[in-house]
């Protein structure tokens, strides 16, 4: 501490003034960007992170409101037929080929082999809200070609 203050006093007074100007700058620097800067940007993280979330919770409510709605009024329209006659018309609308089919009762599991991702999704989207079928479980998997993917297991039940 007395080799800090004998440079101190061996300075002239104009180095003295850039030095002391230096370590304020120094210090609100280590302020700004060590204390105020992470608070601030957290509080907005914080505030991005509450809309995105009211934002869920008003979508969930709705679809809950929608989901009551068709309960009380008997629910989606139903499929007629049996359940491996409407999940092979549906398929065929949407050009897609089903390698394997196991029906067990009220459920069907499908498998297929590379289709294009986006078809697939209009044809399950298409069972479930025409149709009336409930998709119990999707099992994907990538494939080679860019924009299709592997159906290892898709699961429906009435």
């Amino acid at each position: 501490m007395e080799n800090l203050q004998t440079w101190w006093r061996g300075l002239a007074t104009r180095e003295q003034q850039l030095v002391g100007f230096c370590g304020a700058m120094l210090v609100i620097g280590i302020l700004y960007w060590g204390i105020w800067s992470p608070i601030s940007q957290a509080h907005e993280d914080a505030l991005r992170s509450h809309a995105s979330a009211s934002q869920t919770l008003s979508y969930v409510k709705q679809t809950a409101n929608k989901i009551a709605g068709m309960k009380q009024s008997g629910g989606a329209p139903k499929a007629r037929g049996s359940l491996s006659s409407v999940v092979n018309q549906t398929a065929g609308q949407y050009k897609l080929v089903i390698s394997r089919m196991q029906p067990q009762g009220d459920n069907i599991q499908l498998w297929m082999d590379d289709v294009p991702f986006d078809a697939l999704l209009d044809y399950l989207h298409d069972l479930v809200e025409q149709k009336g079928l409930t998709l119990d479980s999707v099992d994907l998997a990538e494939s080679d070609t860019a924009g299709y993917v592997r159906v290892r297991r898709i699961q429906l039940s009435r």
